[in-house]
């Protein structure tokens, strides 16, 4: 009888434990699963892939920004202005189209109405299989309506020091960042020629120059297609804004040296092409925007510029400069293939 008893105690307890636990992690939602961030509570919002689709649920919005970390250094505030909108950012460092294209496709379903969308396109990401995932697991528990698997957030270790940090945040009379500062990254890194190319090593010179293939035009044509084109497509309302970002002249040199520069034009060629097929849809490509690329100050490595830049894209994108055509695109690579065949990459070595 008094094991009977014992048994029950330890059942009984260890459900009431677990229930508390439960509530509380949903009452402070460190993921902003439930509601958006509470009144009383400052948020750190530091885990994109797990805090995004919560404020895509619960944030008012009329617009988004995301992409790469290309994106993340993007002010909501100047976007705002630009365009008379309110916007959400929701970028995700070293996402994948296919990732990139479910988290807008959520975003309309939270917010069907959604005016401008403002993506990168990230080079590296382009000659890839559409289905691609960067990272091996995702909070898909997080991404649906399924309320029974919420356990994996409500009943999760890994949770609790989440939820913990968010009192301690508090304590500490932190406060969550506004949409301008959420996911900036540039505050913490160091910019300037020198810390470039602390880390660059030329490439040495491939024996082998490497062409486009019809496989290569089959991937990035599905990729582009199913994971953003079929979205314009869906959604003629909105208007979406895909730019290919300015990498430094140390990514051009690498590209040259590697001997993959023209393929990775013609990548960029077509997937321009596919998506200027959908009348919704604008592309700029600031490929050629030798003031920005050649000066190593904006940059603090061979791809990541300073905010300074992205502050410079929206501008840009605003005003039309940069934007592509479908009738230009041939003379616009052409361009870009001629400048850094001929280039001088010396100057930088």
């Amino acid at each position: 009888m008094k094991s009977k008893k014992w048994n029950l105690f330890v059942i009984g307890s260890t459900v009431l434990i677990l229930a508390i636990l439960a509530l509380v992690t949903a009452f402070i939602d460190p993921f902003l699963h439930y509601h958006g961030p509470l009144p009383f509570l400052e948020y750190p919002l530091k885990d994109e892939r797990y805090q995004n689709d919560g404020m895509a649920r619960h944030y008012s919005y009329d617009s988004i920004i995301t992409g790469t970390s290309m994106s993340l250094n993007f002010k909501c505030s100047e976007f705002d202005a630009l365009w008379g909108a309110n916007s959400l950012k929701i970028a995700y460092s070293g996402a994948s189209f296919h990732e990139l294209g479910e988290s807008i496709q959520r975003c309309f379903a939270h917010q069907p109405d959604i005016r401008y969308i403002v993506c990168s396109l990230d080079g590296s990401r382009l000659n890839m299989p559409a289905d691609y995932e960067e990272y091996t697991e995702y909070p898909t528990y997080l991404y649906d309506e399924w309320f029974c698997n919420d356990v994996n957030y409500l009943l999760n270790k890994d949770v609790i020091p989440k939820t913990l940090a968010v009192l301690n945040y508090t304590l500490a009379k932190e406060k969550t960042p506004d949409r301008d500062m959420y996911g900036n990254w540039a505050q913490y890194a160091h910019f300037g020629v020198e810390t470039v190319l602390k880390d660059f090593e030329p490439l040495p010179v491939s024996e082998k120059e490497y062409y486009i293939d019809n496989e290569d035009i089959t991937r990035i044509s599905d990729n582009i297609t199913q994971n953003f084109l079929t979205l314009a497509l869906e959604h003629p309302d909105t208007e979406f804004y895909f730019f290919f970002p300015p990498y430094s002249i140390c990514y051009w040199d690498s590209l040259v040296r590697s001997r993959q520069l023209g393929i990775q034009i013609e990548a960029q060629k077509l997937s321009a092409r596919l998506l200027l097929s959908a009348e919704n849809v604008h592309v700029f490509d600031f490929s050629k925007r030798t003031d920005i690329i050649e000066n190593l100050d904006n940059y603090t490595d061979t791809i990541h510029y300073s905010e300074d830049i992205n502050s410079e894209i929206l501008r840009c994108m605003r005003s039309g400069e940069g934007e592509l055509t479908s009738d230009g695109l041939d003379a616009y690579y052409s361009e870009i293939k001629d400048l850094y065949e001929n280039y001088d990459f010396t100057l930088y070595r």
